[in-house]
């Protein structure tokens, strides 16, 4: 204070010009998606100005940031160590060092830790350090450290810090941790390549260029935008279900030198692969593989790859958005691997956790936890219609935050021991089709083939929508897999008989399937013949039949089919097949091959 004005003295121009630079800084690392290098920016610039005005707004966008996880905004603090000798310890260094320095104060805990390696809290606010100066891949491995050390005594602590792992993995300096990516391909592109893509696949569907958000004017004034999507768009009707609407495979970013493809999920675009090259002509085209992670407010984007009709009613626009959430969560992200899992994914990790692993049990919860307040998010809460990440939970076995928020008879979030368990003579059909979609959606046959069962025994299963080729499918290979290839074949029939005509073909193939897999080669390619002669195989079944007698070692009898199938590919001058039949024919003569 001054003594003449009573009044605060104004800052210098140095100080301005330091506290300028942090405030800046912080902002950098918030574009890098390092939230919690800028609080820490913005931090350091009030204490060189303590109302600096500049500072004071950043701090107050961030807290506020609809877009970003509670995780990535609050307030992050040091622990105080567990026990008074630790105290001690800690005083002793403290005050002989500088907390207000990260750098210093990293080494500071890093010094800590190794007198204490068991020493949670010293790894923990290392961690801090760490993640506040930007070298988020550093603070991931010390938050792995106190997430075993803290496990058994304090899993609450052990969780949360596990969950601030999960931020910080998507921020710059942790590429090669981060677990939600933007995979993008690129290849070289023509004027003729276009014109072919676009009379090949119908379900492009053309959407305005971006916009700059200062300027407003296209960000690619010279580039085509269009959706790929799977199948094409309904009509707006009240009774759509999520099978009818379409999913997005890619955005397709065209421009007169090349063509970009991107997706955050990369099978997705695998899907896509064979028909572009097949349209285009040249499957031999190269194509650039890029993948990058997600701006932490986008980590959640895979959720919104299905496309609904305009003008639907809302009461159907919101049933559909969180009928996407429940299938998208419950039935897809449970089987992507993840780093922040040990690179198990998420049903993995919960059969660890219930065989009594703690470290798989906090990872899983953890990365529930932020992936709950990715949709407690205010700009997103309308996407998800009130989705209760109970429901994830309780199809990974975890603990409810609020059992009341799920409904324990409900099948489709049920988790594998509750299906194992699940008694089924007293579920009416439409139970027992939900169980069995459930069951599928794990990807056990051994579980679902048990409720198929069931289901096909029940009265009425014929007017059931999942009593299909996919359900006796199951049936078969599960029937297969135990060696059973007389249930495998009654299975098959009684398929054929519940379908009449509509999938004929399919239950033919896969009865030549079962033959060639069974020994009885003989039988299968007759089959195929017969099939062929009602000219009812397209060349790329002829292949796949081919595929099948070789990889099960019947070379001898895949060779006719084999010989046709390259005669029609190069007749019909088909790149993917061609591609295919050449090596079919290398797989199937391989000393010859060699030579």
């Amino acid at each position: 204070m001054s003594e003449t004005s009573g009044q605060a003295q104004p800052p210098s121009s140095t100080d301005t010009n330091q506290a300028l630079t942090l405030v800046h800084e912080g902002w950098n690392h918030l574009q890098l998606q390092r939230p919690l290098a800028a609080w820490a920016a913005w931090q350091r610039a009030l204490r060189i100005i303590p109302e600096f005005p500049q500072a004071r707004e950043a701090l107050s966008c961030l807290e506020s940031a609809s877009d970003l996880p509670v995780a990535a905004r609050v307030e992050h603090r040091f622990q105080a160590p567990d026990q008074p000798e630790k105290r001690s310890r800690w005083d002793r260094l403290i005050q002989a060092g500088d907390l207000e320095d990260l750098e210093k104060a990293a080494d500071l805990f890093g010094s800590l830790s190794i007198e204490d390696p068991a020493d949670a809290a010293a790894w923990f606010n290392r961690a801090l350090c760490l993640a506040w100066s930007g070298r988020n891949g550093e603070a991931i491995s010390c938050l792995d450290r106190v997430v075993r050390l803290r496990s058994a005594d304090n899993p609450e602590k052990a969780i949360a810090a596990w969950t601030l792992a999960e931020v910080l993995r998507q921020g710059a300096g942790a590429e090669t941790l981060a677990d939600d990516l933007r995979y993008a391909w690129v290849l070289t592109w023509s004027d003729s390549d276009t014109l072919r893509l676009l009379g090949a696949c119908p379900t492009l569907q053309k959407k305005a260029s971006p916009q700059d958000p200062v300027s407003g004017a296209p960000q690619f004034p010279n580039a085509q935008v269009y959706e790929w999507l799977d199948r094409p768009m309904p009509e707006p009707v009240s009774w759509l279900t999520l099978s009818d609407v379409p999913r997005l495979l890619a955005t397709v970013i065209i421009t007169p030198q090349s063509l970009r493809l991107s997706s955050p999920d990369p099978l997705a675009l695998e899907r896509v692969r064979e028909p572009l090259l097949q349209a285009i002509g040249d499957p031999g085209r190269e194509i650039l593989r890029e993948a990058a992670p997600l701006p932490l407010p986008l980590a959640d984007a895979a959720v919104w790859t299905f496309r609904r009709p305009e003008a639907l009613d809302d009461e159907t626009e919101g049933r559909l958005a969180r009928e996407a959430v429940e299938h998208f969560y419950e039935d897809f992200w449970i089987h992507l691997p993840r780093h922040g899992l040990g690179d198990l994914s998420p049903l993995q990790a919960s059969r660890a956790a219930k065989a009594g692993d703690p470290i798989a049990l906090i990872q899983l919860t953890a990365v529930v936890r932020l992936r709950e307040q990715m949709g407690a998010r205010p700009r997103t809460a309308s996407l998800y219609q009130g989705y209760p990440f109970d429901r994830l939970r309780h199809r990974l076995g975890l603990e409810l935050d609020n059992p009341a928020s799920v409904d324990p008879e409900d099948t489709a979030c049920m988790s594998e021991d509750q299906l194992d368990h699940l008694e089924l003579d007293h579920l009416t059909l439409p139970g027992l089709a939900e169980a069995f979609l459930s069951a599928a959606a794990l990807g056990d046959d051994r579980r679902t083939a048990r409720i198929a069962a069931q289901l096909v025994k029940t009265p009425g299963m014929d007017s059931s929508s999942v009593v299909n080729p996919d359900l006796f499918a199951v049936l078969v290979r599960e029937a297969i897999r135990v060696d059973n290839p007389r249930d495998a074949l009654q299975w098959l029939e009684r398929g054929r008989e519940t379908h009449g005509g509509r999938d004929r073909r399919t239950y033919e193939i896969w009865n030549a399937e079962i033959h060639a897999r069974t020994g009885d080669p003989d039988v299968a390619l007759a089959q195929y013949q017969t099939m062929l002669s009602e000219g009812g195989l397209e060349t790329s079944q002829i292949l796949d039949a081919a595929e099948d007698l070789l990889v099960n070692g019947h070379a001898e009898h895949a060779g006719p089919l084999l010989e046709l199938a390259t005669e029609r590919a190069d007749r019909e001058g088909n790149p993917i097949n061609i591609e295919r039949a050449q090596r079919l024919s290398r797989e199937e003569m391989p000393e010859a091959s060699a030579e």
